[in-house]
């Protein structure tokens, strides 16, 4: 079910009381935007600060973040392509630095351009003059769920069925991407927040989608990127087929080397989490719905099982390392299988 879309009889209640917004919530937002400017390190003085986005809307759900704009002139500071590219790399920092939120959803800071037009159904409230710029109007919106999915279904496809052994992996996601921003800029600029377009890039955003794609490049990337010393990949081959044959089990210190080995990451999420990279799962539960590759496992206790997409499989042990079977594993994996089945030279 699709909620993104239905409209609210009254603006978000934690946020705002008589259609203004609570003088606590307006002095604390105002810190939070006054910190995120100084850390912007830029020598342009504040226009405003404002809140816009659905919560200062009336389409507002539990999906929806607290928009909090600091709005300068980017002209004062320097050339608009660059000071544009690295307010969006210092937002990003902010973001992930200082991941802030009020009961429950995610407060996003944003530097915006004073150039900036925004769409007029756009409901935009100033914090620095505790008033109304733009205040929405309740207008009772009713869209059929089936045309929302029916525009989000093509996308959803496409991430779901991304071939992580594809050589043209990540030029296929940044089109993807591309897509979609031009998707939701088109449907702001037509028909605003209600947009058919718009609500569909929402849906693919709560449905975890976006986030999926976004994991999925920034995975691949720091796999091309990482270098891995041939040495420490023949220590790690050398380590799993004695824990595998029984020689000399793995401990927590020799599981740790692994994952540094490999540049690989203990999380329970797996490869759902971090697509085409190693991962140590702490526990014997694996599922493998939706992973579009399959995946060598080898559990603490050294049994391996190569696991297939959309299957589920239990180990006897306590945790599983995970080895992604793509072009940078299949190597390893390879060298892996053929020394336990041919029989391993390696002493204890």
């Amino acid at each position: 079910m699709i909620t993104e879309y239905t409209t609210q009889n009254k603006l978000n209640p934690d946020i705002w009381s008589n259609n203004q917004l609570k003088q606590n919530l307006r002095k604390s937002f105002l810190k939070i935007a006054n910190h995120f400017y100084e850390f912007l390190e830029v020598d342009t003085p504040i226009i405003d600060i404002i809140l816009i986005g659905s919560n200062a809307n009336y389409n507002w759900t539990s999906y929806s973040d607290i928009d909090l704009h600091v709005v300068v002139n980017y002209l004062d500071i320097g050339n608009l392509h660059l000071v544009k590219n690295y307010l969006h790399a210092k937002k990003s920092v902010w973001n992930e630095n200082y991941p802030l939120k009020y009961k429950g959803a995610n407060i996003e800071l944003y530097a915006q351009d004073s150039t900036t037009d925004l769409h007029a159904s756009v409901g935009i409230y100033s914090l620095l003059h505790n008033k109304w710029i733009n205040q929405p109007k309740f207008e009772l919106i009713n869209i059929d769920d089936s045309i929302i999915k029916k525009k989000s279904e093509p996308y959803e496809y496409e991430i779901d069925n991304l071939n992580l052994d594809d050589k043209h992996l990540n030029s296929k996601i940044k089109n993807i991407l591309l897509r979609l921003r031009n998707l939701r800029q088109t449907g702001l600029e037509t028909a605003g927040e209600y947009s058919i377009e718009n609500l569909a890039y929402k849906h693919l955003r709560n449905s975890g989608h976006l986030l999926k794609l976004k994991k999925i490049l920034q995975d691949s990337t720091y796999d091309q990127l990482s270098i891995k010393p041939i040495n420490e990949l023949k220590e790690v081959t050398r380590s799993l087929v004695m824990h595998v044959t029984k020689k000399k089990t793995l401990d927590d210190s020799g599981w740790r080397d692994i994952i540094q080995q490999t540049g690989g990451i203990e999380d329970s999420e797996g490869q759902w989490k971090h697509p085409g990279r190693c991962t140590l799962i702490p526990g014997n539960q694996i599922t493998m719905q939706n992973v579009p590759h399959h995946v060598l496992g080898i559990d603490d206790l050294g049994t391996m099982k190569m696991m297939f997409p959309n299957q589920n499989y239990t180990y006897p042990g306590n945790k599983v390392f995970e080895i992604p079977v793509t072009p940078q594993w299949k190597t390893m994996i390879i060298q892996l299988i053929n020394k336990i089945r041919n029989g391993s030279k390696y002493g204890n």
